[in-house]
């Protein structure tokens, strides 16, 4: 698990003054310990806050860059984010029901659930090393959307009949509150059966279950950005009714094989953006898993055809402004 480099004596601009490099395999819990005990001399570890107080606690100053420890934080051109697989979560039994607006509904239903807590498990897990973002885009890129553009929205925050869930003198708890009234809005909206005597659904249209699962690679543990915020989502569901089953494979080749085989309906990951977004590999309808040619990347099963034309029309100039 080591790739050994050695200096090119005959690089064209005289040889490096490094002679040798060791690049390492390492899993991310030990990546500062392997720098603070000289194992390693460079590492890039995840910034959670656990993460920053280890890196600190090799300090006499307490703090990230001191004697023994210097940190670099940069911004990064990529985002976690959380994907429903529209294939798998759908109301129906044809491909074709997946765009109908109470499949539409069913995952609005899950979705304004995360939506609402993703500011609570953030600050638990990053503190101010990571922002919440309301777009599939990462905050530094040049084209991410800004709140002052026209149409800019949270997340999820409208119920079903387009009215906005939440005022902004709600406190954290009453956003909870309106956002699990929302969610059941979506889900009655999408054929489930509610009982108004015990205040939970008790049964799912056509298609779609009362029980869905999301993988979290955490490898069985805790350490995850998304853990703390999917047992707030099935603690809320579970409110209702609807059970999400958090699966914390020990082995993250679980998720991969699930995303190739296209058998996920919901999942945690985090991927990196080019300085150019071109969102054709991972948004694109011909790159949905399964269809000839495709990537493969499509892994929500979004298809499209006003958003295929979008972005094919991107793809015809480098004017940002475009």
């Amino acid at each position: 698990r080591t790739v050994y480099f050695t200096a090119n004596e005959n690089y064209w601009q005289g040889a490096p003054k490094t002679k040798t490099m060791q690049w390492i395999e390492t899993n991310e819990p030990d990546k500062v310990a392997a720098v603070g005990t000289g194992t390693a001399d460079l590492s890039n570890p995840s910034g959670s806050l656990s993460t920053l107080d280890e890196i600190s606690s090799y300090n006499d100053n307490g703090e990230t860059t001191g004697s023994v420890l210097q940190t670099i934080s940069y911004d990064n051109l990529g985002y976690g984010y959380i994907g429903l697989n529209a294939l798998n979560m759908k109301v129906g039994t044809s491909e074709d029901d997946i765009g109908t607006e109470a499949s539409r509904n069913l995952r609005k239903g899950f979705a304004t659930l995360f939506a609402v807590y993703r500011d609570m498990a953030n600050d638990s897990y990053y503190g101010d090393a990571a922002n919440v973002i309301e777009y599939s885009i990462s905050n530094c890129s040049w084209a991410a959307p800004q709140p002052t553009d026209e149409g800019y929205e949270i997340a999820y925050s409208v119920d079903v009949d387009g009215n906005p869930i939440y005022t902004a003198d709600m406190a954290d708890e009453e956003r909870f509150d309106a956002a699990l009234q929302a969610s059941i809005g979506f889900f009655k909206a999408a054929g489930y059966t509610w009982d108004e005597a015990s205040g939970k659904f008790t049964a799912a249209p056509e298609g779609a279950k009362m029980s869905y699962e999301v993988i979290v690679p955490a490898s069985g543990g805790e350490d995850h950005p998304a853990y703390l915020l999917c047992e707030y989502v099935r603690q809320a569901l579970d409110s209702i009714g609807i059970t999400l089953v958090i699966n914390n494979p020990s082995d993250d080749n679980v998720i991969w094989n699930a995303l190739n085989a296209n058998t996920e309906e919901m999942w945690t990951a985090a991927w990196s953006s080019s300085i150019d977004p071109d969102m054709y590999q991972t948004w694109h309808s011909k790159n949905v898993v399964g269809a000839p040619g495709s990537t493969g990347s499509n892994h929500a099963y979004l298809i499209d055809e006003q958003l295929d034309q979008l972005i094919m029309d991107a793809r015809v100039s480098p004017d940002q402004e475009y």
